[in-house]
């Protein structure tokens, strides 16, 4: 039963409101009187607009006005608020925050005991991100341009980090797991993170953003983008945002749209296709996805903006895909992105035509991280610029502005120091200014209060502190603008009961199971796979897996069947492996060794055999010619360089010496007047796992006659099918990590494959290096001994080569330009 509170008494009874005051604010009827048999008169609407700007600071209600709010201590340790109607819910960790206005509950974010414009929830929160950033000096801006506050992967809570937010650090990164074994303390990291933030003098909430990441058994958007299929893109981005709100998540740093014409990119396993319209609509649906809530498991009742939105911040704008030699953009080695066709605007299609055009009442893209690389054009060499990092160029970030955009502008991480191409002559308060004039919000990875103040008194120097202020609160604005959005300024707390109901939910499982197996890719089938299913043994090796260790966690030294032995019933053979041999680990136990496969199994009588490999690992993806980002971020030496080398797509060793390999690089002169020849003409580089390439030709090699293989690639990038492609008589290609399920339930017949390849796979290196980095569906491609192209838009089903509406769209000339906004940089 309710309490009828009043101002005077709401603290101590939690504010919980009646029952009849409740139905009377949202204009019901009352009980009808005893006396006479008569029923009172209806009470008039209550009123719960909002006042005139003017109007504000607003003081509290008086002791005599009745509270029709109600509200409750959630097991996280943070109150719960609700008012009438659809209000937005409220959190607050010390309830004393909340103060009283015509009967509703309000957030007195800054403690000066009235209501001011950007705390009132029935305003519009771009006003409200407007008014609190009128209110901010330059210094108090300073500390939230910054998007590197409370960066971990572990749930520290240390006095340093938190120092941060108290400092006034609004955004940062996290890495924690968020599975089923660690949302109970993610969900209480951000809640301290969030109570913390509440207790600063403006009570700024905290953005906590996450790289994109896989849950429910959803491929990364590279094997998303496979099936070709909107509403899994849509559901997908619903699903993710689900999960991610519920574990205290706003912003996720993704989805990666870049344009990957190059089809080396180090970076294409994060990114969508090869087409502009495909991942145009990827964009547009994954974005409107995940930034609406949904009324729905479907995805089909948008209610906007809501309690399980994240908003999005499309990267890496704008030619990450087009990477001169495919290399890391991280390095030195990778600092150009070369247009040598002037397909500079095929690159905009995804950000300007899907991006600001999502399929959701949300309509267009949170914010925006630019990419690392220099865009050059050497056909017009100032036709795109300023020769710096995308972070630092005016053209590139007024180009987007004037396109309408409003929203937050982040950089990629660490320019400000170690990957800041073109600008390696300034210093770090010089990046920051030459940044932020060029229109970014936040600098990412880093909390730099003495540069930042630095770059600000240096604006003030050249507008005076008026001008320079002014355009100091349009950054604030731009972040808090994004704040309102998710809407954290009303309640920025977690539950952890909602995060294990959605980490469990049957809905979301059944999702992600369809979504992995209609990412698969079936390129190859001599009779092999069918509905049918096998109907004989199925042999499936053992692997010898080594350790990894990296930045972003480890892996022990293993050896596992290339794809789990459940997965083909009873009638499955695999290797028998003995103890493991190898050095001890760190407790003391010995490790697998590579011998302790002691016995290969007796393949007399099987008929099929399945092995799973990857692509081709090349061993010079990583550093090159210079500092990379890890190497920042781990504070260990480069190697030496500058060097160059080819990155390969084939198993054997690659000698770039034919007769496509340019022996002049297309990059102009840098910032210090210097031209590199950054040419790999005659260089020779090799694949780390060749040794997958000879496991499937010695298998090939041992079945016995009539038996067939079934090959399984797990792949990140395109690759060179022709040194493979002969000894399999099946081929499945997934890629974006698709859970193994996957491709087991093609190859048993239990789902017919419909994937489409969204990147070509090139004919020979040769080709490749034929092929001009911006210019989508340009390589010539592989053929197979079937007579199939490996091009863009290819794949088989039961029936053979699929030709449907989805191949109809997307095969069309792919686009050169944005069809739905005018890129006008100088406007």
């Amino acid at each position: 039963m309710s309490t009828k509170i009043t101002r005077r008494n709401f603290l101590e009874v939690a504010g919980v409101a009646s029952a009849a005051a409740m139905l009377a604010a949202c204009g019901g009827e009352a009980a009808p009187e005893e006396e006479g048999g008569e029923e009172a008169e209806a009470p008039a609407e209550a009123d719960y607009s909002a006042p005139d700007a003017s109007a504000y600071p607003i003081d509290p209600d008086g002791d005599d006005v009745e509270a029709l709010w109600t509200s409750e201590e959630t097991r996280d340790g943070w109150t719960k608020v609700t008012n009438p109607d659809d209000a937005p819910v409220l959190g607050v960790m010390d309830a004393s925050k909340i103060i009283q206005v015509q009967g509703l509950a309000f957030k007195d974010l800054n403690g000066n005991g009235k209501l001011d414009f950007y705390e009132d929830w029935r305003q519009p929160g771009d006003d409200r991100a407007a008014a609190l950033a009128a209110m901010m000096t330059g210094e108090e801006i300073i500390p939230l341009m910054f998007h590197g506050g409370v960066s971990d992967n572990q749930t520290s809570t240390d006095t340093e980090s938190f120092g941060l937010i108290e400092q006034g650090s609004c955004s940062g990164v996290s890495r924690l797991s968020y599975t089923l074994d660690s949302f109970a303390s993610d969900v209480q990291w951000i809640n301290q993170v969030q109570a913390t933030a509440e207790a600063t003098p403006y009570g700024i909430p905290y953005i906590n953003s996450r790289d994109p990441a896989q849950l429910f058994n959803v491929p990364g958007s590279v094997g998303l983008a496979a099936t070709f299929d909107k509403d899994i893109w849509r559901k997908a981005g619903m699903w993710q945002a689900r999960a991610w709100r519920a574990m205290g998540i706003t912003c996720e740093l993704g989805p990666q749209i870049d344009l990957y014409t190059q089809l080396r990119g180090t970076r294409l396993n994060g990114s969508v296709g090869n087409d502009p319209a495909l991942n145009r609509d990827f964009a547009a649906e994954f974005g409107g996805g995940m930034q609406s809530t949904w009324g729905d498991d479907e995805a089909t009742e948008d209610l906007g903006w809501g309690k399980d939105s994240v908003g999005v911040m499309l990267k890496h704008f704008v030619g990450e895909g087009s990477n001169e030699g495919g290399r890391d953009d991280h390095s030195d080695s990778g600092k150009w992105n070369v247009f040598p066709s002037s397909q500079f605007k095929a690159h905009l299609v995804p950000f300007l035509d899907g991006g600001m055009h999502l399929n959701s009442s949300t309509e267009e893209m949170a914010a925006v991280m630019p990419c690392y690389g220099i865009p050059y054009d050497p056909n017009d060499p100032d036709a795109l610029g300023e020769h710096v990092g995308a972070g630092f160029s005016e053209y590139l970030l007024s180009g987007l502005r004037n396109t309408g955009w409003d929203g937050m502008l982040t950089t990629d991480w660490m320019i400000s120091s170690g990957t800041g191409h073109g600008v390696s002559n300034l210093d770090g308060a010089q990046r920051l200014h030459k940044m932020y004039a060029a229109g970014i919000d936040q600098h990412g990875g880093s909390f730099e209060l003495e540069n930042g103040a630095t770059a600000w008194e240096t604006l003030v120097g050249e507008l005076g502190e008026e001008e320079a202020l002014a355009q100091y609160q349009e950054h604030a604005r731009h972040i808090f603008k994004f704040m309102n959005k998710v809407q954290l300024f009303d309640n920025p707390y977690s539950d952890r009961s909602a995060a294990k109901e959605i980490l469990e939910s049957e809905a979301a499982a059944a999702f992600g199971t369809d979504a992995a197996n209609k990412s698969i890719i079936m390129l190859k089938n001599d009779g092999v796979i069918s509905e049918a299913g096998l109907d004989g043994k199925v042999y499936v090796p053992q692997q010898y897996k080594p350790a990894v260790q990296s930045f972003f966690g480890s892996s022990p030294a293993m050896i596992v069947p290339t794809m789990p032995l459940e997965l083909f019933g009873e009638n499955v053979v695999t290797d028998e492996v003995g103890e493991p041999s190898g050095e001890a680990d760190e407790q003391g136990n010995p490790t697998p060794a590579e011998a302790d496969i002691t016995k290969l199994a007796d393949l007399s009588d099987v008929k099929y055999a399945v092995i799973k490999v990857n692509n081709p690992a090349d061993a010079y993806q990583g550093v090159q010619g210079g500092p990379s980002f890890m190497s920042i971020i781990m504070g260990t030496e480069p190697e030496p360089g500058p060097y160059w080398k080819p990155i390969s797509l084939q198993y054997r060793p690659y000698k770039a010496d034919g007769p496509n390999v340019r022996k002049e690089s297309l990059n102009p002169e840098d910032e210090n007047g210097v031209y590199d020849n950054r040419s790999y003409f005659g260089e020779e580089t090799f694949a780390t796992n060749e040794a997958s390439l000879d496991a499937v030709i010695a298998l090939k090699e041992s079945l016995p006659e009539g038996a067939k293989l079934i090959l399984c690639v797990d792949a990140d990038r395109p690759m060179c099918f022709g040194e493979i492609e002969p000894y399999a008589d099946a081929i499945l290609l997934g890629f974006g990590g698709v859970a193994d399920f996957a491709y087991a339930n093609v190859i048993t017949g239990a789902v017919e494959p419909s994937g489409l390849l969204s990147h070509p796979m090139p004919k020979d290196m040769d080709a490749l290096e034929a092929l001009n980095e911006d210019t989508p569906r340009s390589v010539e491609c592989y053929v197979d001994a079937a007579g199939n192209t490996y091009e863009f838009g290819f794949g088989l089903n039961w029936s053979g080569v699929i030709d449907d509406e989805r191949t109809a769209t997307y095969k069309a000339d792919p686009l050169t330009e944005p069809q739905l906004e005018e890129w006008n940089p100088n406007a």
